[in-house]
């Protein structure tokens, strides 16, 4: 591809190549460049990608891309911001695939895969081949498609909410060519800041919520919501919670934006612009009911998934799925045929005397939000009991508070290991148990596949088990790298041999 055709919508300062030289591909590794391929010079926490012009070079680089200024030694082309430029070149390489498609970005704390996997149900009720790219995974019609971590990504093996550009658009692309009119995915606030999305222009955003994570990037809450705001400045329509109060600022910064506020709820207040769930009715394990009510809508929605979470995943997807012209009984339709979305608040099928759920929850919000979700439809006399433990190189404010939510509001706590990466697990075990109510009763079990046998051995009849923190996560990453690590199967092969004992 041309130079000039490649970095087409980037922000260019300054030509030192020939910009109708042809070009052979794209790297940000070093070890990764070919005779004929552009450089892109990305400076990361630990490393500065301009270190290693000299080594791509060696390799047979025919440009470098930088953000850096100075003498390279090989043709090179100054940007704004190199990580922008990046994106926009492989979009480009890719051949702009989401032009023609509508597009849907999900972001938040919260609630993205829910609502991605929602607005897929509501798309393929309405007759619509659409890309979806989640955590949980990518998929075009149901069928998966390979997604994963890219060059400069922390933990490389393991998979990313948003994958990095040399992932993300190709994988459009290759949604495209399958037939795919629409694009759903998640928008983590790693790859807002990174300027990974910057050739997107959705056509709607949803803002899901917005509480402590991952500030062990961003530092402040403040920082962590402007980075989430960035995907507000690209989008047409935005679709908020509003009720989060950190979401209700975006439609005041963003006067020139149509925004559909939600008030999952209940109503403040009336206008076409305003949508709430009124007579909203928990209705324990068989899901929720509400009706949707605005200025251009009323219907009664009814989804089989329980928890007052539902309610506000659903209510997002609807306005997001009408503003692109879904009919409301095609959206009433595919919410209440939707049985759940794989790790979150999932079942295990096991013939044993208690329910056995996984979860994603691992962070504070989630982890309440979740046990009082659980706590909402048990029945008199069952005991919760709650697994979990957090990640290590992560965020350590919220091991403490995430002991104290655990043992205030489950009759039992195990506490685990969950992806400790570099850090010593039982540092990280001790931080959480110092926020643990000790007058109820607790275990600290480091292995995470003994604390689960462990927790199911003690669960009585009628009981209700919850692991939390990995949900659809197959993998276990401690000092020693990543292994395989299914909970489902560890499950149901800890109650089979348990039965045949």
């Amino acid at each position: 591809m041309i130079l000039s055709e490649l970095l087409y919508g980037a922000e260019v300062l300054k030509w030192d190549a020939d910009p109708s030289s042809e070009i052979g591909g794209i790297a940000s590794d070093s070890r990764k460049i070919k005779e004929g391929y552009a450089f892109v010079a990305l400076r990361g926490t630990r490393y500065d990608g301009n270190e290693f012009v000299a080594d791509a070079a060696r390799r047979g680089a025919a440009v470098v891309v930088t953000d850096r200024p100075g003498e390279r030694g090989i043709p090179s082309v100054l940007v704004k911001n190199a990580r922008s430029a990046e994106a926009f070149m492989w979009n480009n390489a890719a051949g702009d695939p989401t032009r023609g498609m509508t597009v849907i970005a999900v972001t938040g704390t919260n609630g993205k895969t829910s609502t991605c996997f929602m607005l897929k149900e509501i798309f393929a009720a309405a007759g619509r081949a659409a890309g979806v790219i989640t955590t949980v995974g990518s998929f075009i019609c149901g069928r998966p498609v390979a997604t994963g971590g890219g060059s400069s990504v922390s933990d490389a093996d393991a998979a990313m909410t948003t994958p990095d550009p040399e992932i993300f658009y190709p994988a459009v692309a290759q949604m495209r060519d399958a037939g795919a009119d629409a694009l759903i995915f998640e928008a983590s606030s790693h790859a807002l800041d990174q300027r990974k999305l910057d050739p997107l222009r959705p056509h709607v955003a949803v803002f899901t919520n917005l509480t402590e994570e991952h500030l062990d990037y961003h530092g402040t809450m403040e920082n962590y919501f402007l980075a989430k705001a960035r995907l507000a400045q690209r989008a047409g329509t935005l679709v908020i919670n509003a009720s989060d109060p950190y979401l209700a600022r975006l439609p005041d910064m963003f006067r020139e934006k149509k925004a559909l506020r939600c008030f999952p709820a209940g109503d403040p207040g009336q206008g076409t612009d305003t949508v709430s769930a009124l007579r909203r009715e928990l209705l324990g394990v068989d899901g929720v009911r509400y009706l949707y009510y605005s200025g251009r809508a009323v219907f009664p929605v009814c989804s089989p998934i329980p928890g007052a979470f539902t309610i506000s995943n659903t209510l997002l997807a609807a306005a997001a799925a009408l503003e692109t012209g879904a009919e409301a009984g095609t959206v009433q339709r595919a919410l209440m045929r939707m049985r759940g979305v794989p790790g979150r608040l999932e079942k295990i099928d096991v013939d044993a005397p208690f329910t056995v759920f996984v979860d994603y929850a691992h962070t504070p919000a989630a982890l309440e939000e979740l046990l009082r979700t659980v706590r909402s439809f048990r029945v008199k006399g069952q005991r919760i009991t709650v697994l979990f433990g957090c990640g290590g190189d992560r965020d350590r404010s919220k091991r403490r508070r995430m002991g104290a939510i655990a043992s205030s509001l489950a009759d039992f706590t195990v506490v685990t290991s969950d992806n400790s990466r570099t850090e010593d697990p039982g540092s990280i075990i001790a931080e959480i148990v110092s926020g643990i109510d000790r007058e109820k009763p607790y275990a600290v079990i480091p292995d995470r596949r003994d604390a689960i046998e462990y927790a199911l051995s003690v669960a009585g009849c009628d009981d209700i088990v919850v692991l939390a923190g990995k949900g659809h996560e197959k993998y276990e990453i401690n000092a020693g790298g990543k292994r395989p690590f299914d909970e489902t199967e560890i499950v149901k092969r800890a109650l089979a041999m348990r039965a045949d004992q």
